[in-house]
């Protein structure tokens, strides 16, 4: 019988491989790490330029946490340790007609309303998710590909 041709599946042996490596916990744990922290550097870029600034206080005391796996999931957290942090996002009522030295006026609205920074932030975070995680996705699969 004739040989149509042969073929030989080296490079595909060795993608299997280079997949399996890249595959392996801890790399796929520092690829998600890696991918969860770049995201929580914009949020808390994006949280702070939309943070309202009086004396830039609260502006400079955003922080995130780093990445870190918690059974199947990956977490990391921002935060302002400004007790007034809530109230600038949220919004709060006040006494109308207490004068206030610190600022040298008398209130006169009973409601301010939240600045929302942090939720705004999120949002933006939340949509531009999917995009972000394609292309760095795509990053690594085309090093995992390449050997790299």
């Amino acid at each position: 019988m004739a040989a149509w041709g042969s073929c030989d599946f080296h490079e595909l042996r060795d993608l299997n491989e280079r997949i399996k490596a890249a595959a392996s916990e801890q790399e796929m744990d520092a690829f998600y790490t890696g991918l969860l922290d770049e995201m929580m550097n914009g949020l808390v870029d994006d949280v702070k330029y939309r943070t309202p600034v009086d004396s830039g206080h609260l502006r400079r005391n955003w922080f995130i946490s780093k990445a870190k796996r918690s059974g199947k999931h990956y977490r990391a957290e921002i935060y302002n340790n400004i007790e007034y942090a809530p109230y600038v996002e949220n919004g709060h009522r006040q006494e109308v007609g207490r004068y206030v030295p610190a600022i040298g006026k008398r209130l006169v609205r009973s409601f301010v309303e939240g600045k929302h920074m942090l939720r705004e932030g999120l949002f933006d975070l939340q949509r531009d998710a999917p995009d972000f995680i394609k292309t760095k996705s795509e990053e690594f699969l085309s090093r995992m590909m390449e050997g790299k």
